[in-house]
């Protein structure tokens, strides 16, 4: 999932500083699953808007906030009758919910009132943060380095292997004693002489990755029924919610 995290109180009342009527959407999927989006969000999100003495003219869970067949479709159904008394939409979602709101352009300012860490796990047996959020870094290499990620679990953001700092004995990490080296469980998981071919791989001139598979397209009419299938139904939410 894409983890995101609530923006301080002060800072979504200032984005909506000049909207007395808002709307609302929250995502259904990822946001959900952080507990920042879907029923739990939207609960929150409606009682921070009362407390600033908002007008909420809309409120609505979105199964995809980052599908833009899913997006159009819900703005014409939920924003367009009501957006010539709605000043503002915020959105509980991950930075491509937001991104494809402006794509969709509601016609009104659209407010993100979460952040975007990157992807990571469904996880209850530790902390999201815990467990590594993945940054998006070019190459993976949790392959051969036993699913840890050294990039978000390395302060010295390593990939191919230990900083030169590196304890050759005991467990402190060098650049925060507060924590232990992820290298040294990193080499208790895997073959460091393959993780250092694979560096060598990722760096070389000639490396090409393999073309995407291209994707036939759908007649339009059949990608409209499906985005206002999804708009209208909500019932995701709850699947998601008993899995969590």
């Amino acid at each position: 999932m894409l983890v995101s995290v609530w923006k301080s109180e002060n800072e979504i009342r200032q984005s909506l500083a000049h909207a007395g009527r808002v709307a609302v959407f929250s995502c259904n999927v990822c946001a959900n699953l952080n507990g920042t989006g879907g029923r739990r969000g939207l609960r929150r999100m409606k009682r921070l808007l009362k407390e600033w003495g908002k007008e909420i003219v809309v409120a609505r869970t979105v199964n995809v906030c980052c599908s833009e067949i899913i997006m159009r479709q819900c703005l014409r159904i939920y924003i367009e009758p009501v957006k010539d008394r709605c000043d503002a939409l915020v959105m509980l979602s991950c930075a491509g919910g937001v991104k494809c709101a402006f794509l969709c352009d509601p016609g009104i300012p659209v407010i993100a009132a979460l952040d975007s860490f990157g992807s990571g796990v469904v996880t209850t047996s530790m902390e999201t943060f815990e467990a590594g959020i993945c940054q998006s870094c070019d190459h993976c290499v949790l392959s051969y380095t036993g699913g840890i990620c050294p990039v978000s679990a390395c302060p010295a953001k390593k990939k191919y292997g230990p900083c030169k700092k590196a304890p050759e004995e005991g467990l402190v990490c060098s650049v925060d004693p507060e924590r232990e080296c992820v290298w040294k469980k990193i080499e208790q998981k895997t073959d460091m002489a393959a993780l250092k071919a694979m560096a060598e791989l990722h760096a070389s001139k000639d490396y090409e990755r393999l073309p995407a598979v291209p994707i036939k397209g759908s007649p339009d009419i059949v990608l409209k029924s499906a985005g206002w299938f999804m708009a209208r139904i909500p019932g995701i939410s709850g699947i998601i919610d008993m899995i969590k």
